[in-house]
């Protein structure tokens, strides 16, 4: 959860067991040979793909996470979230787990004890970078105005598992300026991981230079304390308002020669969104 301020049996054993089952019909394999196919059959081999180069500091190629330690994801910022860098912008990381437990993305020991086996953004997915300019229309080196993507949600497993139904993983229209925004996907998420404690005390999520307020619903009539972490983290998201990808519009305030403000955003189609929580069970 970002800060207001800046904001289950293991496959090796069943693996095992089926070896050993089949002892009595079948030549006995060896130790090596026995450990190999049990090795094969609890974890497929990733095949990673392999992701385009970038033509310029405008496009970027969202990466492939299949495979990879969640605690090699990317980095934990000032806002305690997780963000992976592409060229001078950077994308949220959500982690998502098949059961709705809260996956903390700034502690690093938990996260080492998980695998990403799935993400909503295939990889090679193209990401546009504008560029804020300068009071002559030239364009700055390294201060982004607007991305066509701003997060990637990744499935995450403990080590050793067998993949799940992967929750979040649906893909997110690009946007195609700072003007409009896709909404997200917010089923299946860990309400915690659902955006950010605005300094106002509410639960929020950013959308480019705009934000939407989340009405937190839970199922059973329960009063949910948004400022409490700890409680947040107790739910999981069962439902939304308005469906993924509905795009929200946005206008911009002006300066007195009337161009526009590169973050000031004056009006937006969408300000709420209703969420439907379920409490996890203990």
């Amino acid at each position: 959860m970002r800060k207001s301020t800046l904001f289950a049996a293991s496959g090796a054993a069943l693996a095992l067991a089926l070896a050993l089952a089949g002892c009595s019909a079948a030549p006995q394999q060896s130790t090596v040979e026995q450990k190999t196919t049990a090795a094969q059959q609890e974890e497929p081999a990733q095949q990673s793909e392999p992701i385009k180069p970038s033509p310029d500091k405008y496009t970027w190629y969202v990466k492939d996470y299949r495979g990879t330690n969640a605690a090699a994801v990317g980095y934990t910022a000032l806002d305690e979230m997780r963000h992976d860098r592409y060229g001078k912008a950077t994308l949220g990381i959500v982690y998502v787990s098949a059961d709705g437990t809260y996956i903390d993305p700034s502690d690093e020991e938990s996260l080492k004890q998980y695998v990403v086996y799935d993400q909503n953004l295939k990889p090679n997915t193209e990401i546009k970078l504008e560029f804020q300019k300068q009071e002559d229309g030239s364009e700055y080196d390294n201060l982004v105005a607007s991305k066509s993507q701003e997060e990637v949600v990744l499935a995450v497993k403990k080590i050793g598992e067998a993949d799940a139904s992967a929750p979040c993983m649906t893909a997110i229209d690009s946007s195609p300026d700072k003007y409009s925004r896709a909404l997200r996907d917010y089923v299946g998420r860990n309400l915690a991981e659902c955006g950010y404690i605005s300094i106002a005390g509410s639960l929020a999520d950013h959308y480019g230079s705009g934000y939407i307020t989340m009405n937190i619903i839970a199922d059973d009539g329960s009063y949910i304390e948004i400022s409490d972490e700890e409680s947040l983290a107790n739910y999981l998201v069962v439902g939304q308002s308005m469906e993924p990808n509905t795009m929200i519009s946005m206008e911009f305030s002006k300066k007195a020669d009337g161009t526009e403000y590169d973050n000031l955003v004056s009006s937006q189609s969408v300000r709420t969104l209703d969420l439907k929580v379920s409490k996890l069970n203990s």
